[in-house]
């Protein structure tokens, strides 16, 4: 499980401006799930092209997929060390960075103000009320390639599902999906862009509606469909069957990492029935 991040540090913090000399940014919907250990990013452009009725990547033009490249989002485990963040990617959207992720950081109320410590930047963040507990996170037991983590805390969500395969290597994930444009490989491009990453939030019903996604298809809906989502107590495996995402008919099968709370809540929370046969959904 790794070393527990300072109780301060953990919930949905929403970030609210991003400086850096020549550069200010308030307007990217930018939310950082943390639960004890394990973490999600998502960032989305506010122009990020959504089109009503779309059901898949072909509804987009060439220059709409380029721009959907620039969404960003990572996942994996954050170590916290005498007023320093350290952020372990082990999944991301984007091309793999030369400079690792750490940031210095200061938290008062629920303001967290982040600076970078190899990049000259400053991020100021709000956390969301009711964000801290019940928290869990899993990990995608990834037999079709695609690893993944699912984190959620309070009444928020972040699943992240990656693309099969080895990170693009590139200066931007951009980059590499305009150069398979321009040599005709639009199947290449769809491809690489075929990483989910979901924020969903709790309805008072108890369901899961995305909000955010780098799929922006996604928004709106369900991030599973009701009763399938089915635990295994004695495996410590989460199956969830009937996907709303479109990748694939198979069932996702995810391994308990953590959780702050007893199974029974998490698994309440969840809207999960425990089951002692993997794979079964109504």
């Amino acid at each position: 499980m790794g070393v527990e991040v300072p109780y301060p540090v953990r919930g949905l913090w929403v970030r609210e401006v991003i400086t850096a000399p020549g550069f200010r940014d308030e307007t990217t919907r930018v939310m950082w799930l943390q639960g004890p250990s394990w973490y999600a990013d998502l960032r989305v452009a506010i122009d990020r092209p959504e089109r009503a009725g779309a059901e898949g990547f072909a509804a987009y033009a060439d220059d709409e997929l380029v721009a959907m490249a620039r969404v960003q989002g990572f996942a994996g485990q954050l170590r916290v060390e005498d007023g320093i963040c350290y952020w372990r990617r082990d999944v991301d959207f984007q091309p793999p960075s030369p400079f690792p992720d750490e940031g210095r950081y200061s938290v008062t109320d629920d303001i967290m103000i982040e600076d970078g410590i190899h990049a000259d930047y400053q991020e100021i963040w709000r956390r969301a009320p009711d964000s801290i507990a019940p928290a869990a996170a899993f990990q995608r037991l990834d037999e079709d390639g695609r690893a993944g983590l699912l984190v959620i805390a309070g009444g928020y969500m972040i699943e992240f599902v990656a693309r099969a395969g080895e990170r693009p290597e590139g200066e931007s994930l951009a980059h590499v999906v305009e150069a398979a444009l321009a040599a005709g490989d639009r199947a290449r491009a769809e491809d690489l862009l075929s990483t989910c990453i979901r924020f969903a939030e709790r309805g008072v019903d108890g369901a899961w509606i995305t909000t955010l996604s780098s799929l922006p298809w996604l928004q709106g809906r369900p991030v599973w469909a009701p009763g399938a989502a089915r635990f295994d107590a004695e495996a410590g495996l989460l199956t969830i069957g009937l996907l709303t995402s479109g990748l694939g008919s198979a069932p996702d099968r995810w391994r308990l990492l953590e959780a702050s709370a007893p199974l029974g809540e998490i698994l309440g929370w969840l809207g999960a029935l425990e089951d002692s046969t993997l794979g079964v959904t109504p």
